[in-house]
């Protein structure tokens, strides 16, 4: 599995469960650069990385915004128009932030399910993993979720979820073409985006309603009735189910 975040290249991570038990083995090797970038592209990329990391520290107090960026260029001694690296302010971050938290989540998980006996009790915890990356941000991730929302923005947050829900079920094992295939991820992708939501409000010690509450989704998407057969266009099918959940926690209008 090659992991790309906002064109840096990193080590590729190829991960697969065997039938019997859950150990992960993992190759690491260089990917090439298909991008025709030079030497100079290079350093350039890693100049907006470094940029685009500290910014995510500066929206606890700045949000999700280009002032952000800019703040944290000026900071490493870069003009403030180096925030010219998120040409889209806000949604840049946010992407960034998925995209770094994806892969901080495979590179945790992929030495510890062997531990777990079932795909299901896998999946929690690579749910749980991710979700745990969103923590240090929860108190502004309604703010995303939010800019998520609009409309210019959905194509964007599907294929993020699309491609972390294909993740958690690959890293789980789960290398099925049955005719289900979309719904399965589907699901979880509205598991995983109802949990982080409900996140966003649990004022629990230690965010405990938040495990119980993603341990009871995970209950309700093992019942047939919740995965089923379903033949709903992919695309169709996740496009409603964020659409209703953002809207039922009150980030945009019915």
């Amino acid at each position: 599995m090659s992991l790309r975040l906002l064109g840096r290249t990193v080590a590729a991570r190829t991960v697969a469960r065997p039938s019997i038990g859950l150990k992960i083995r993992h190759l690491q090797s260089s990917v090439p650069d298909s991008s025709g970038f030079s030497g100079h592209d290079n350093t350039k990329n890693n100049t907006n990385l470094e940029i685009l990391d500290l910014a995510l520290t500066k929206v606890h107090d700045l949000g999700w915004s280009s002032t952000a960026v800019a703040r944290a260029a000026t900071e490493l001694g870069y003009s403030s128009m180096a925030h010219g690296v998120a040409p889209d302010g806000a949604i840049s971050l946010i992407s960034h932030f998925m995209d770094r938290a994806l892969d901080e989540t495979c590179i945790e998980v992929d030495d510890q399910l062997h531990e777990f006996p079932d795909t299901s009790e896998c999946l929690r915890f690579i749910c749980t993993t991710r979700l745990k990356q969103t923590l240090p941000y929860v108190q502004r991730w309604p703010e995303a979720a939010a800019i998520l929302a609009q409309p210019q923005n959905v194509p964007l947050a599907m294929r993020h979820l699309t491609n972390l829900s294909s993740q958690m079920w690959y890293l789980a094992g789960d290398k099925s073409t049955r005719i289900d295939w979309y719904a399965r991820r589907s699901a979880l992708a509205a598991v995983y985006l109802s949990t982080e939501l409900f996140m966003c409000e649990d004022r629990s010690p230690n965010h405990q309603d938040t495990w119980r509450f993603l341990k009871q989704r995970f209950q309700d998407m093992d019942k047939a009735e919740y995965i089923g057969s379903k033949t709903v266009a992919f695309g169709e099918q996740f496009s409603r189910n964020l659409y209703n959940i953002l809207a039922s926690r009150g980030y945009v209008s019915h």
